[in-house]
């Protein structure tokens, strides 16, 4: 699996547009999923109420390292930061999860909540790892040949230098007789022919 760069709110927008309407469950499948906003750094407590109330709910993970004071240690943090995936089920009262501690609202279009497509959180649910961790794998590694798609630098070719937890990499490009390091986001690059 790749870094993933969409939010929910931009999936949502995404597939709605695309359609032109709400997206809807289908017939006799699982109730569908929807997206809650949350308060920063409020996952952990919106999820623990809403699943007090009676909701299913889920908030992918994926470790990532924290560097601070020469010191290293890995964390478990939110996927999707500030969001997390509610499943509902629209002829019961649903309205009062935008009252639940923690909980911001529901990604919504008018009065209704957006489904997400169906098949996403199923997908993310089925690539976890140990307690609940996602693994999160770089399309390319440490020393890959790169080609660069977008800015200033588009169509030349590099190296990995270095990946972070961001989504960030570090790229040398040869330029001008010397390397130089340039970071860029993962989605500008391709891997080299």
């Amino acid at each position: 699996m790749t870094a993933i760069t969409e939010t929910p709110s931009s999936i949502l927008s995404r597939d709605v547009n695309a359609a032109g309407s709400e997206i809807e469950p289908d017939a006799g499948a699982s109730l569908p999923w929807f997206v809650a906003n949350t308060r920063p750094q409020g996952e952990v407590q919106a999820r623990a109420h809403l699943e007090r109330q009676g909701f299913h709910v889920f908030c992918p993970l994926y470790r990532k390292t924290i560097r601070h004071a020469r010191q290293r240690r890995e964390v478990e943090a939110p996927l999707f930061p500030g969001y997390i995936f509610v499943q509902l089920d629209l002829s019961q009262p649903w309205t009062i999860v935008n009252g639940t501690r923690g909980v911001r609202r529901l990604l919504a279009q008018g009065e209704r909540p957006l489904a997400l497509p169906a098949g996403f959180v199923e997908t993310l649910q089925r690539q976890m790892r140990e307690q609940g961790v996602i693994a999160l794998e770089p399309a390319f590694g440490i020393g890959a040949a790169v080609r660069i798609v977008e800015g200033p630098f588009a169509e030349l070719i590099g190296t990995v230098e270095r990946l972070d937890a961001t989504g960030r990499v570090q790229v040398l490009l040869e330029l001008l007789g010397r390397s130089v390091a340039v970071k860029m986001r993962c989605e500008g690059l391709t891997a080299a022919d």
